[in-house]
């Protein structure tokens, strides 16, 4: 039963990453705000299926995980992105229910979109991140996460 669930959420990961990728093709047309909303609705789904994976007896699971982590980073930033080691958990780093866009900045070919994450169980903690865009051939193409704090900004992609 835990084989199949474990099928079945790669299947539909893959799937809405192949749809929303067609849907992109034209990711001209959309906001980088646009691009965050959806980009952290991907990002929830990822760590999901991820921690699901991990948690499996699916001996490929870390290929997977891997696997699944490129594609998400190549739906949104350049082919030659150079990305940290993946993290993921019981609870998304980014979750549409939590965290919500404060502010968009555009500066000719340069966006900033930032956001706060308010923390489920404790509600008193707030994240702010800035999702850094630049503007290439028409397309605005995400060039980094950054959880940002009193003492700087730390790249989180």
């Amino acid at each position: 039963m835990k084989r199949a669930i474990v099928i079945l959420l790669t299947l539909v990961f893959y799937s809405c990453m192949d749809t929303k990728a067609k849907e992109n093709s034209g990711m001209n047309v959309k906001s980088p705000t646009q691009l965050t909303e959806e980009f952290i609705v991907d990002y929830k789904e990822w760590n999901d299926l991820a921690y699901i994976l991990s948690n499996s007896d699916d001996e490929s699971a870390d290929e997977k995980i891997e696997k699944a982590y490129h594609d998400l980073i190549l739906k949104y930033c350049s082919p030659d992105k150079k990305y940290q080691g993946i993290v993921y958990g019981s609870e998304a780093d980014h979750c549409g229910e939590q965290e919500k866009i404060t502010e968009e900045i555009i500066d000719d070919e340069v966006a900033i979109v930032k956001t706060t994450f308010k923390d489920r169980e404790f509600d008193f903690m707030e994240y702010n991140y800035e999702y850094r865009y630049i503007k290439t051939d028409s397309k605005w193409i995400l060039d980094e996460v950054y959880l940002v704090d009193e003492d700087g900004k730390y790249e989180g992609l």
